[in-house]
């Protein structure tokens, strides 16, 4: 799964205004999705929203039933991400039975809380590494960032960082992205895999170290944890080794 869309918003004559369900209908082209009712993220406007949809295959058509957002967002340029299958679609004898399933569909989603996690030093906080947590933030419901040790970054990396541990930590805090933030773990560097069993791992283009210890934990007690690593956002003027030796030019 985890497939991003992006597509515009349209009009379309529908029942779900008839049982007070807000909707937005996306007209999809695309025959790799098989009918259903999903649950998905949303991303209007930077924001991500949670929404359970159902695709239509023979109209090409989802019928997204949201929660949290109110506003008019008809031709809108809009993000959908598919995160699992809820159920089967099925007709319904009656308003109201579809009305009642509707509403244990959106019950169900909203109930489920999942985690992403991301890795990193953050020790020059730059637009880099928000579009790195601001995306994967998108993979599901909420976003654990692990801050490494100084020690770790002394060890890998062969420099110590410009500021320490605590301070990272405080800096990624204060950009309002990641739910949890928290000190990587020195006596189980797998710890937060084991306490929260992300359904993702997002990783940042340029990481290497940790990823075999990962997979094979991964493989070993059967997770179903995704690893997706995503796209650099101006890898040449947004890195932190850039920035570091630009700043000490300065001085």
């Amino acid at each position: 799964m985890y497939q991003i869309i992006k597509w515009t918003v349209i009009r379309w004559k529908t029942l779900w205004s008839k049982i007070w369900f807000p909707t937005a209908n996306i007209d999809l082209d695309n025959k790799d999705i098989e009918d259903g009712t999903y649950k998905l993220n949303l991303i209007i406007d930077g924001n991500i929203y949670a929404w359970a949809w159902v695709y239509l295959k023979e109209k090409w058509l989802f019928e997204a039933h949201f929660f949290g957002f109110a506003s008019d967002i008809y031709w809108k340029e809009i993000e959908i991400v598919l995160l699992y299958k809820i159920r089967e679609n099925k007709k319904f004898d009656s308003l109201e039975e579809l009305k009642n399933q509707i509403q244990k569909d959106v019950d169900f989603a909203k109930s489920n809380t999942d985690y992403i996690v991301t890795f990193g030093t953050f020790d020059i906080v730059h637009p880099g590494h928000e579009f790195y947590l601001n995306n994967a933030k998108k993979y599901w419901d909420k976003l654990i960032t692990i801050i490494a040790r100084d020690g770790n970054v002394e060890k890998l990396k062969n420099t110590t960082p410009l500021h320490d541990e605590l301070t990272r930590l405080e800096n990624i805090k204060k950009l309002w992205v990641s739910d949890i933030v928290l000190l990587w773990d020195l006596d189980d560097p797998l710890k937060v895999i084991k306490q929260y069993k992300p359904k993702v791992v997002c990783l940042w283009y340029d990481q290497v170290g940790f990823i075999e210890l990962l997979n094979k934990y991964i493989k070993e007690n059967n997770l179903e944890t995704h690893i997706i690593r995503l796209s650099p956002y101006k890898e040449n003027i947004y890195k932190s080794s850039i920035l570091k030796q630009k700043r000490d030019l300065k001085k």
